[in-house]
């Protein structure tokens, strides 16, 4: 029998591809399942005119993750983190850390999916992370763990002098 696959089917074949399967093949499993259609004139036409309104939303998916490559390639993400003198991080930066970063900086949305974190960083360092925006078109972003020595130098000073809301709190006039 003679189907159109409507899906990509392993070992079949793709979407749009006209091919012989065995009867009962088709009849239980390809077209109950929603993989295939029967190879008719009418289905036939039908799926030439998806393929090619197909084609056109590739080019332009292509061309927007081209344009958003260009815009990260090479873009430096800073992370201020608290840490211990050996260079530990008392937390990670996982993928969504990464991403939320890119679409405060960049006003840019990437799926935190899509970017290929071997595992959280957990150590202050610099980190080469690999973004797949679309199919084959990829990009890298530096990302910069540093210690975040501004907090710690804070809070031994407010340990050390009292603020201005501690004055007002102990003064008599309350």
């Amino acid at each position: 029998m003679k189907v159109i696959l409507i899906k990509d089917v392993e070992k079949i074949g793709n979407f749009g591809e006209v091919v012989n399967v065995k009867d009962g093949y088709a009849k239980n499993f390809l077209i109950p399942s929603g993989m295939a259609i029967i190879a008719t004139p009418g289905n036939l036409k039908q799926i030439d005119l998806i393929k090619k309104s197909r084609i056109k939303v590739e080019a332009k998916s292509i061309k927007e993750a081209n344009e958003i490559a260009e815009q990260l390639n090479g873009l430096k993400l800073i992370f201020k983190v608290k840490s211990s003198p050996e260079g530990k991080m008392y937390g990670s930066i996982t993928n969504k850390d990464i991403a939320d970063k890119i679409l405060s900086f960049k006003k840019i949305e990437v799926d935190r999916k899509k970017i290929e974190l071997e595992d959280t960083i957990k150590e202050i360092g610099n980190y080469n992370v690999e973004i797949k925006l679309y199919k084959d078109i990829k990009c890298s972003v530096n990302v910069v763990v540093e210690p975040d020595k501004k907090q710690g130098e804070i809070e031994t000073e407010q340990e050390a002098t009292p603020s201005a809301s501690d004055i007002n709190e102990n003064s008599p006039e309350n």
